[in-house]
C-alpha cells in the first residue's frame, strides 16, 4: 500500500470512529488514546523516509491535505490548551513534521505548497525562501479550493474530510459548496451577502471581493443565487466573526 492509500484510510478511519457525520465536530477525547490516532501517528513517521517527488504530480495536492489534516488530528491534544487565535495561530506555526528529512509546520504546508508559497493571514512574509529545497514538492497548481479543505479544528473550520488525487476537483468542489452554504447567508433581498471570515483573509485568491462574490454566488442555493445576481452590481459583503472555540463533539 502506497503512502497516500495509508493516509487515506487513517484519516478515514478517524473521521469514521469519532467525528459527527457531516465531519464538523470531533469527540477529541476518544481520539486522544484512539487506535486510530496512533494509526495517524504510525503514518506520519513514516514520512521521515518518504520521498514526495514520488507522489504523481496530479496527486500532489490530494496527499499535502491529507498530511495536514493528519497533523491536526495527531497532535490534537495540543488543541485543548488553545485559547484562541493567537494560541491557535502557534499551533499551526510551530515546526512539527518531518518530511524526507526536512521539517515542516502546518503552515508551510499550508501557505508555503498548496497555496504556492503566499503569505497566510497575520503574516507580511513569505513562508519559504526561493532557495528552499521543500519548493520542489509544491503542486503543479494552485487551486483556490484548497481553504474548504484544510481542516483547523475550530467551530469555523471547514469539515474534515479526506481527499484522493483521482476525484480531487469533485472532492474539493463539494468541500466548497457545503462550507459556503453552511456558513454563507443572503440579507435585504440579495442586497447584503454576510460571507465567511476565511474569506475575507484571503479574498486575493479569489481575484477580490467581486471574484469572491461570483465564487458563493455560483455555490449558493438557488434562490439566494437569483437574489444575489440581481443586486451583482450594488451587493455589498459583510463577514461573519470566525469562531476560534475547538469544535468539540
Amino acid at each position: 500500500m502506497t503512502m497516500e492509500q495509508q493516509l487515506v484510510e487513517a484519516l478515514g478511519a478517524a473521521r469514521d470512529a469519532h467525528f459527527n457525520a457531516e465531519g464538523t465536530a470531533c469527540a477529541y477525547g476518544a481520539l486522544v488514546a484512539s487506535r486510530e490516532r496512533g494509526r495517524l501517528a504510525v503514518c506520519l513517521s513514516g514520512l521521515e523516509s518518504f520521498d514526495p517527488q514520488g507522489v504523481r504530480l496530479g496527486a500532489r495536492t490530494a496527499f499535502w491535505i491529507n498530511v495536514f489534516n493528519a497533523g491536526v488530528l495527531r497532535d490534537s491534544p495540543e488543541l485543548e490548551l488553545v485559547m484562541g487565535e493567537r494560541d491557535l495561530a502557534q499551533f499551526f506555526a510551530r515546526p512539527r513534521l518531518t518530511v524526507f528529512g526536512h521539517g515542516f509546520s502546518l503552515d508551510d504546508i499550508y501557505h508555503g505548497l498548496l497555496r504556492g508559497n503566499l503569505p497566510g493571514h497575520g503574516h507580511l512574509r513569505v513562508p519559504m525562501e526561493r532557495s528552499d529545497p521543500r519548493l520542489a514538492y509544491m503542486p503543479i497548481a494552485y487551486d483556490e479550493r484548497v481553504h474548504f479543505a484544510m481542516y483547523t479544528a475550530t467551530r469555523s473550520s471547514p469539515a474534515l474530510r479526506v481527499f484522493q488525487g483521482g476525484k480531487l476537483d469533485v472532492q474539493l468542489e463539494e468541500a466548497a459548496g457545503t462550507y459556503v452554504r453552511r456558513l454563507t447567508h443572503v440579507e435585504r433581498g440579495g442586497a447584503v451577502v454576510v460571507a465567511p471570515r476565511l474569506l475575507q483573509w484571503y479574498a486575493k485568491d479569489f481575484g477580490g471581493e467581486n471574484g469572491l462574490l461570483e465564487f458563493l454566488a455560483a455555490r449558493m442555493e438557488d434562490q439566494q443565487a437569483d437574489d444575489v445576481d440581481r443586486n451583482i452590481r450594488s451587493v455589498k459583503l459583510r463577514y461573519a466573526e470566525f469562531d476560534w472555540t475547538l469544535n468539540r463533539r
